[in-house]
């Protein structure tokens, strides 16, 4: 819940002659949610020494056993009247990471700072670089790195309600850190700077043009060249506490940092069959996509889950958690994370000749599963929709084989991808593999781009000669992109994207 006991007892005093309004009725009913949800059994682990801690929050964390080598992190942030243990509860996030092996770290208001346990969103002690709570959480970040080998180009942070306008507070003061975000019943950063102006936010009557919200965030950075960390926006219609328009000002926020038009780009009415669900997605200036919007039809102020023991279902409903067929809001977001990889690798040719006729791509098959496959843009599926095994006609667009396997019990497991580059002779997907163009500088470990215009570079991609994306990069503009982690022996493929070409090479690592 996003409304702060601060901002409601300021409200009786300035608004005496109002009657109760339908947030302060429904703050009685999240309290007793809140201790109904403390009584619940713990698996997360308190951290007690993490920093200063100038917000004098909590920390606790989840540490799924199995991780190797460097893995993502997730800074994950409850609602109002809740707590650490009752949002991992509910968010499911935990179930995430024991299956796709990441780290959770779950900051946690106390009654001291918020007497409804709210992030104080609004504060302007709480929400500069390096201040207040916002500090705190980047020193949870920080405790995490020093005790943890943690991939530091693989942050997310997410919330709901006032635990979504925190993360629209840490992405907005700390973007270097973050890769992307998903913020639920949320708004923008900088809608209010105390408690009058938080109400008025959460009523509506807050807004901006997309320039004015983009100058309120570039100000907390002002040297800050890089790219802003990638959106996902989810509420529901039905939302009493927070209106909508929140959502509407926090694309216009996002889309402007992002380099993107206010113009959705793609829309699916029924995303994952479920009519309830809209999904639209904004793309960048170089057709990139940077805030994906889901609207659920209906849902008050809550959470999306879909409770069951599916690899894509999980959760808990509560006041604020909601039962939702055939969507799961932390699994998306975890999917727009990029941190869930596909069951099984796709077999098949990764560079194929354009409108080359009669690729064969397949899986493994099992008795009774039914698998749904996705191709480029232009493409045709020949025949095999519906197997584990298709034929395809290419058109000239690069772009992903994509399967879905959904078993006889009924359980789709998580999509698997494969990227093939169309080599076409002319225009923007040729294909240049002069010598030099692009190496690999094993002593250095970076990727070395002598002979090209590093201006019009909109990403680098490294894959593995399946074809799997294993890093990626969007508009380095630097001649020398450092690579964090190194690379383990291999064949190696590195694509670059241009404004108007395609740099692909293979490279050898021993």
């Amino acid at each position: 819940m996003y409304t702060l006991g601060r901002i409601t007892f300021k409200a009786f005093i300035m608004r005496s002659t109002i009657p109760v309004s339908p947030k302060s009725i429904l703050l009685t009913v999240v309290l007793l949610a809140g201790i109904s949800a403390r009584i619940m059994g713990q698996s997360i682990t308190q951290i007690t020494s993490f920093g200063s801690n100038p917000g004098n929050l909590n920390m606790y964390n989840y540490v799924p056993s199995g991780i190797t080598g460097a893995a993502p992190l997730v800074i994950a942030m409850h609602g109002c009247t809740e707590n650490a243990t009752s949002f991992s509860q509910q968010s499911g996030w935990n179930k995430l990471a024991n299956l796709h092996k990441f780290y959770v770290v779950y900051p946690e208001q106390q009654a001291i700072n918020n007497s409804e346990l709210c992030f104080n969103w609004f504060d302007t002690t709480d929400i500069r670089k390096n201040v207040g709570e916002a500090l705190s959480i980047m020193q949870m970040i920080e405790y995490m790195k020093s005790k943890y080998s943690i991939d530091t180009n693989a942050i997310y942070v997410t919330g709901v309600s006032a635990g979504g306008e925190m993360s629209a507070v840490m992405m907005a003061v700390y973007p270097a850190t973050f890769v992307s975000g998903a913020i639920m019943s949320g708004g923008p950063y900088g809608a209010a700077t105390n408690a009058t102006e938080a109400l008025d936010a959460m009523d509506g009557l807050v807004t901006n043009s997309p320039a004015g919200w983009g100058a309120l965030v570039r100000n907390q950075n002002p040297g800050f060249t890089g790219s802003y960390p990638h959106l996902a926006v989810f509420q529901g219609t039905a939302d009493l506490v927070v209106d909508t328009t929140n959502t509407t000002q926090l694309i216009r926020q996002w889309t402007n940092l992002d380099h993107a038009n206010q113009i959705i780009d793609s829309t699916n009415n029924s995303f994952q069959g479920n009519s309830n669900v809209q999904l639209t997605i904004y793309n960048d200036s170089s057709s990139v996509p940077v805030v994906y919007h889901y609207k659920i039809t209906g849902m008050p102020h809550a959470i999306a889950v879909d409770t069951g023991s599916c690899p894509r279902q999980g959760g808990a409903t509560a006041t604020y958690a909601v039962e939702e067929k055939n969507f799961h809001s932390t699994y998306w977001a975890a999917q727009f994370f990029n941190l869930i990889p596909g069951p099984y690798s796709i077999t098949g040719p990764i560079t194929v000749n354009d409108y080359g006729a009669g690729k064969i791509y397949s899986v493994p098959s099992t008795t009774g599963s039914t698998y749904l496959w996705t191709v480029p843009p232009g493409c045709t599926i020949v025949s095999g929709q519906g197997t584990n095994s298709i034929t395809v006609n290419f058109s000239k667009y690069s772009g992903y084989v994509q399967v879905t396997e959904t078993q006889s019990g009924g359980c789709e497991l998580d999509p698997a991808k494969l990227y093939v580059n169309v080599n076409t002779t002319t225009g923007i997907n040729q294909i240049i593999t002069k010598q030099g163009s692009v190496y690999y500088n094993s002593i250095e470990n970076c990727i070395v781009l002598p002979d090209i215009d590093i201006t019009a570079i909109k990403s680098i991609r490294i894959l593995n000669v399946l074809g799997q994306v294993l890093a990626e990069t969007n508009f380095p503009h630097e001649s020398k992109i450092q690579l964090t982690n190194s690379i383990t022996p291999g064949i190696y493929i590195i694509q670059v994207i241009t404004d108007n070409a395609q740099y692909v090479t293979k490279i050898a690592t021993r």
